[in-house]
C-alpha cells in the first residue's frame, strides 16, 4: 500500500526581506510549520527532504525553473557576471503525512526517493513525488538507520543491530549489541558497516565478523570518501579519528559544545567537526594522532557564536558552516576569509548539507525555516 502526501497545512515561502542580498539571489526559501530536524538528499539529485519535529517530511525539488545558473548573465565588456532577480514565486513544497513520533531519521534510497524511520518501528520509502510506501513496521523503536547505496539497509535497534535487502526487506544478518546503536554508517570502499554503541564501536562485514575499538559516541559518524578514515563524535566534548588501515586512533577534546557534525573534506585533505567558536578543522596529510595541535587547520574567523552545523563540499575545498544565530557561511579549508551567505535570525542552524554535485546547499533551523541556496562555480574561482 503507499500514500500520497497531503497538503493539510501548506508551507509557505518564507519573506526575502531581512536576509542577505545574496540569499535573496541565489535561495529558495520556505515557512515551515515545524522545526527542522534533518535533511537527506537522494541519490539521483532529484528532492531534498527536510525531518519535521511534527514527524512530516517536507520534499523539495532540487531543479529550479529559475535558478541562479538561468539568470546569471556576463557582460561582454567586462566580463563581470551579474544575476537578476527571481520573478516569479517559488514553487510549493511537497508535506507528507505523519511518518513518525518526532522527526523521521533519514537516509537516502538505494532504488529512488529517501528512507524514513521512525522511533515507534516504521519504515518508510518517500518518492521524489511525494507517494509514501511502507516497508516494514515493528514494534520495536529504531534508534539509527542508514543506506549502502546499493541496495542494502542497516536498521539499529536496542540490543540489535539488522541488515535488510531494501526491495521486500528481507533480513540478511543480525547482530547483537549490549544497548542500542547510537548511529551506523556504510563504508564507501568495501561497505563495511560501522555501528558505533556508547562505549565502543563495532566494524566490519556481517559475513565476516566485526572488530571493536574503544571509540564510542552518540554520533554523528562518518566515513571519508575514500574509506580510509571514520571519525564519529563521542557526544561530549569532542570527537574520535581512526585510521583504518592500522587502527590508529587520533582525540580531539574541549569543544564547547559536543560536535553534531563531523565532515570529512575530500578535496581539502581534511576532517572538520562543529562544536566550536570557529571551523575546528585538522589536515589528514598530518592527522592529529598524537596531538590535538599536529595538523590543526586556521580556516575562517573566531566569533562569540557556536558552530551548530558544518557540511563539506563534495568537490572543492569549500565548507558551509551553521550557526547558533541562524546565519550561514561558506569558507575555504585552511583559509580565514568566510563568504556570509545567510544573515543570522536567531533561531539555530539545525540541518546543512550539500547536494552531490556541490551545486546546492540545503539549510534547515529550528524555527522551521528551509532554504535551497543555488551556488554558481563563478562564485568561488
Amino acid at each position: 500500500m503507499s500514500a500520497t502526501a497531503t497538503q493539510e497545512a501548506p508551507a509557505k515561502p518564507a519573506p526575502q526581506s531581512g536576509q542577505s542580498p545574496l540569499f535573496d539571489l541565489l535561495a529558495r526559501s520556505w515557512s515551515l510549520d515545524a522545526p527542522i530536524c534533518d535533511v537527506a538528499l537522494d541519490i539521483a539529485g532529484t528532492i531534498a527532504g527536510f525531518a519535521l519535529e511534527n514527524g512530516r517530511l517536507a520534499l523539495m525539488a532540487l531543479k529550479d525553473p529559475e535558478s541562479a545558473l538561468n539568470r546569471m548573465r556576463v557582460e561582454a565588456d567586462s566580463g563581470r557576471s551579474t544575476i537578476r532577480p527571481r520573478e516569479k514565486p517559488v514553487g510549493t513544497p511537497i508535506l507528507t503525512s505523519e511518518l513518525a513520533n518526532g522527526a523521521p531519521l533519514l537516509a537516502a534510497s538505494g532504488a529512488i526517493g529517501l528512507i524514513a524511520a521512525a522511533r515507534d518501528g516504521r519504515i518508510h520509502r518517500v518518492t521524489p513525488r511525494g507517494q509514501v510506501i511502507p516497508m516494514l513496521s515493528k514494534t520495536s523503536p529504531i534508534f539509527a538507520v542508514t543506506s549502502d547505496l546499493a541496495g542494502r539497509l542497516a536498521v539499529g535497534r536496542d540490543g540489535r543491530t539488522d541488515l535488510y535487502e531494501e526491495e521486500g526487506m528481507r533480513r540478511l544478518a543480525g547482530l547483537l549489541t549490549p544497548g542500542p546503536a547510537n548511529a551506523l554508517a556504510f563504508a564507501p570502499d568495501d561497505r563495511s558497516l560501522a555501528v558505533m554503541l556508547a562505549e565502543n564501536l563495532l566494524l566490519g562485514q556481517p559475513s565476516q565478523g566485526y572488530e571493536n575499538h574503544p571509540l564510542g559516541g552518540s554520533g554523528p559518524l562518518s566515513f571519508s570518501a575514500d574509506g580510509i578514515w571514520i571519525a564519529g563524535s563521542n557526544g561530549r566534548d569532542g570527537f574520535w579519528l581512526l585510521r583504518r588501515n592500522d587502527g590508529a586512533i587520533g582525540r580531539i577534546g574541549n569543544f564547547r559544545a559536543p560536535p553534531s557534525s563531523v565532515a570529512f573534506s575530500k578535496a581539502g585533505e581534511a576532517i572538520f567537526a562543529s562544536g566550536a567558536f570557529r571551523a575546528a578543522g585538522w589536515s589528514l596529510a598530518t592527522p592529529p594522532l598524537a596531538s590535538e595541535a599536529t595538523g590543526a587547520l586556521k580556516t575562517g574567523r573566531s566569533g562569540l557564536v557556536l558552530i551548530e552545523k558544518i557540511a563539506a563540499h563534495p568537490g572543492r575545498d569549500l565548507i558551509a558552516l551553521g550557526m547558533a544565530d541562524g546565519a550561514v557561511a561558506i569558507t575555504r579549508v585552511g583559509q580565514p576569509e568566510e563568504m556570509p551567505l545567510r544573515h543570522a535570525d536567531g533561531s539555530p542552524v539545525t540541518a546543512l548539507a550539500w547536494s552531490a554535485d556541490g551545486l546546492h546547499l540545503a539549510i534547515g533551523t529550528a524555527a522551521g525555516s528551509a532554504a535551497l541556496v543555488t551556488l554558481p562555480p563563478q562564485l568561488f574561482k
